[in-house]
């Protein structure tokens, strides 16, 4: 019996690819100077930093400094 292919569906997102942009080049600066730029709360940019796996590679950069 062959496993069928599971499809993982992305969420939508009201986010545009210029915000997402904005927020991967400016990953490195604080929610507090995030939200300056971009039109969302803390939670949803830290939702969207995760979704974007941002978090997980800010994790990985401090275990290696």
């Amino acid at each position: 019996m062959k496993r069928q292919c599971k499809k993982s569906e992305s969420p939508k997102s009201c986010w545009t690819t210029e915000q997402d942009c904005i927020l991967i080049e400016n990953s490195s600066l604080t929610n507090k100077d995030l939200k300056v730029l971009l039109p969302y709360s803390d939670d949803e940019i830290y939702e969207r930093k995760e979704a974007l796996g941002l978090v997980r590679r800010q994790r990985q950069m401090m275990k290696g400094a």
